[in-house]
């Protein structure tokens, strides 16, 4: 393919998902696009940017993402593409489903390509058969250069109501005009689409050009464009941080699909087979997942005896079982998940759970990606919490206090510079120190290797709320 040609087509990738359906595996700051669940060693994300290169110039890639994710969102581009135009990655300061995201995403390209052909897609999704995917997308560019927004379709091999579905209308040759949008019919009617040959899976992939989009944004969500653009163009308020945020309090959420596919006539859609799967259960990995000849699917350090259909993934620990049948067992550093293999779609509401409890599962692994370096969570209890921390050369920690908790500091390895209220001094390896509670501190590693240290906390609230920060060099102040 010329160079002309790649460039022509434009890529956006939706990566602002929370990833509640694949606890605890996904947890909210590092949910499923950001995980190795496809069929290579690279994270989801990773593999969605790879399948878009032979067709996409890195620059016509733009990636919107969640603000609370900048560091591992960045992190995995970089190993990706490191020279990857910064720019082009949005992070957005709160979720507002996916019809605020692709407008603000647009505001992003050149007016000069507003005709060139737009494809927009998940970050978190598995698909199989990259070749013939970039296929049905040349397929779907004739009909988007012809004003067509156009939906890719997945041929549905069983009912399912998991997703929504797509009923074809006239033909368009390629592809047909859409009739309808039915969003997760119950089984009887799901079993009655799939028999009739006319309908497919709603993928949540789109593609049109952006001068079409921003036409039907504003027959149908006319308050929303006037929130982005000002006499057509982009506001100016877009180019800063603080008039993101300012933008996005006044933006009332909703989905790409209820506020303009279903709103739209001017939708087609193109099915097509690419070994497709959303990855939105437990169970769709089992389905999607190779099987030994029990049904069984497992990962990790993991010994079955007369088991059949299960899915166990055991991340540290050595899983056994016996007898078991239809579960579903995921074990990770920190939580173990146990559940009917046809209940997956019910671990959402235990997140929910444990978000209302306000459990650290619930956002965090045990180790946690900083982006000074990483912290790991070795034990904890009432009034105390054991961690190593890991402190990359040249980095520190934010000029902070604690109100509910003491620390003490083991240095492991590297040099320490500590700044305790008024003083500072330096650390090396079985040396420590102590933080009382509301002193300013911080933490610095001066050296050109690692600073690995065990702290200590102690107090009546132990919590990563209890942080009042002064000084930050990654803006978090």
């Amino acid at each position: 393919m010329s160079s002309k040609s790649r460039k022509s087509m434009i890529g956006m990738i939706l990566a602002g998902g929370t990833g509640t359906r694949l606890w605890p595996f996904s947890r909210t700051m590092t949910p499923k696009q950001f995980l190795n669940l496809g069929s290579t060693h690279e994270s989801l994300l990773q593999e969605t940017i790879r399948r878009l290169s032979p067709m996409f110039d890195k620059d016509n890639i733009y990636i919107v993402g969640s603000a609370a994710h900048k560091i591992e969102l960045q992190r995995q581009i970089e190993q990706l593409i490191p020279d990857y135009p910064h720019d082009n990655i949005l992070l957005e300061p709160s979720s507002l489903n996916t019809a605020p995201a692709i407008l603000w995403g647009i505001t992003r390209i050149p007016k000069k390509n507003w005709k060139e052909p737009l494809v927009i897609l998940p970050a978190d999704h598995l698909i199989q058969k990259g070749k013939q995917f970039l296929d049905y997308l040349k397929k779907g560019r004739e009909l988007a250069e012809k004003g067509w927004i156009v939906t890719f379709g997945i041929q549905p091999d069983r009912p399912d109501t998991g997703y929504g579905y797509i009923k074809a209308g006239k033909s368009l040759k390629p592809g047909h005009q859409v009739e309808r949008f039915t969003e997760k019919p119950d089984f009887k009617r799901a079993k009655s689409f799939v028999a009739s040959g006319e309908y497919s899976w709603n993928a949540g992939i789109f593609m049109a050009t952006p001068e079409t989009l921003v036409k039907e944004y504003r027959k149908h969500c006319p308050e929303m464009v006037a929130a982005f653009f000002q006499n057509g163009t982009p506001k100016k308020e877009l180019q800063t941080r603080e008039g993101v945020a300012d933008t996005f309090r006044k933006v009332t959420p909703d989905s790409f699909d209820y506020a303009i596919l279903e709103q739209s006539e001017k939708v087609a859609v193109l099915t097509m087979d690419v070994g497709w799967n959303d990855l939105g259960s437990w169970e769709s990995i089992y389905q999607k997942s190779a099987k030994d000849p029990q049904g069984n699917v497992t990962r990790g350090n993991v010994i079955l005896q007369d088991s059949e259909n299960c899915l166990i993934f055991s991340d540290k620990r050595l899983v056994t079982g016996v007898g078991l049948k239809n579960l579903i067992i995921i074990e990770t550093n920190d939580a173990l998940l146990a559940c009917d293999l046809t209940r997956s779609q019910d671990v959402k509401k235990l997140v929910e759970t444990l978000k209302q409890e306000d459990r650290f599962e619930y956002k965090f692994h045990s180790t946690v990606v900083r982006p000074w370096g990483k912290f790991t969570v070795l034990s904890e209890g009432k009034g105390y919490q054991i961690k190593t921390i890991t402190l990359l050369p040249e980095k520190r920690i934010s000029q902070q206090r604690h109100f509910h908790r003491n620390e003490h500091w083991v240095v492991i390895s590297g040099t320490a510079e500590v700044t305790r209220g008024d003083n500072t001094f330096y650390l090396s390896e079985n040396e420590s120190t102590y933080i009382p509670k509301t002193t300013i501190h911080r933490l610095t590693n001066p050296g050109k290797v690692p600073l690995e240290i065990i702290e200590v906390q102690m107090g009546s609230f132990i919590s990563e709320d209890d942080i009042e920060r002064y000084e930050d060099d990654f803006g978090r102040v």
